[in-house]
């Protein structure tokens, strides 16, 4: 059994797998029991079935240790798995005043379909901003908190490269 603790959708998680037999995974998340048949289809692409149900996601590494960006039926989440390092940098920031700028980026290559801001607009947390075209999928990128638009660094049907900063947030 390996556990794990997982920050989503800034909330965390736990999860355990209890048993992993070829492709066949049975894990507890949140205490809640589900049966997963998934496979690897290329890398960082995977095929997971639930209860006779598909679906397939993307999963790339984010910009921290241990993040990874996941993508599924055109939504985007960042998860992270906790680990002791993770919890070392959090409690050695702690405290610290954040005054940098803070952006917005897509973790993958894409095409910009629509930017839905303009610089100087305040902006509410969950405010979508911006909408890529990655992998045959539009993911809307969201505001994090309630804040103001700094900088917009691309335009529609501009070719963005993963990881690039699109858009920049006071």
């Amino acid at each position: 059994m390996i556990p794990y603790e997982i920050e989503l959708k800034n909330r965390t998680i736990q999860a355990e797998i209890l048993d992993w037999q070829d492709d066949l995974v049975k894990v507890s998340i949140e205490g809640k029991i589900y049966n997963l048949d998934i496979r690897k289809v290329e890398p960082g692409i995977y095929s997971l079935i639930h209860n006779g149900k598909s679906f397939e996601m993307e999963i790339t590494g984010g910009k921290e240790h241990n993040e990874y960006v996941v993508q599924t039926d055109g939504r985007v989440w960042s998860a992270q798995i906790i680990d002791a390092e993770v919890r070392f940098q959090r409690n050695r920031n702690k405290g610290s005043i954040e005054n940098g700028t803070h952006h917005i980026s897509s973790p993958m290559p894409g095409k910009v379909v629509k930017i839905l801001v303009s610089p100087g607009e305040e902006v509410k947390e969950g405010q979508t901003l911006i909408i890529i075209s990655a992998m045959k999928m539009e993911s809307e990128y969201k505001a994090p908190k309630d804040t103001r638009i700094k900088e917009i660094l691309v335009k529609q049907d501009d070719t963005i490269d993963g990881n690039q900063t699109l858009i920049t947030l006071e």
